[in-house]
């Protein structure tokens, strides 16, 4: 995480989450639909590990917490 996260600074640390994958495809093995399961509190919880910066009001991220320059 390099970016902050809904007024968060980044911690510099990986961001790890597990989770499941369950992917359709047709039978030229393309895919047709993917849908991801995880758990949102873990995902959330390791953004939010940061200090929260000051400056009084929520300060949400304009591009990606984990790349810089991504915007």
């Amino acid at each position: 995480m390099e970016g902050p996260f809904k007024g968060h600074a980044p911690t510099r640390k990986l961001v790890q989450i597990f989770g499941i994958s369950i992917v359709e495809v047709d039978e030229e093995m393309k895919i047709l639909k993917k849908e991801f399961f995880f758990d949102h509190g873990e995902l959330l919880g390791g953004l939010m590990k940061g200090a929260k910066l000051s400056g009084g009001t929520d300060q949400v991220a304009l591009n990606c917490p984990f790349l810089r320059n991504t915007g």
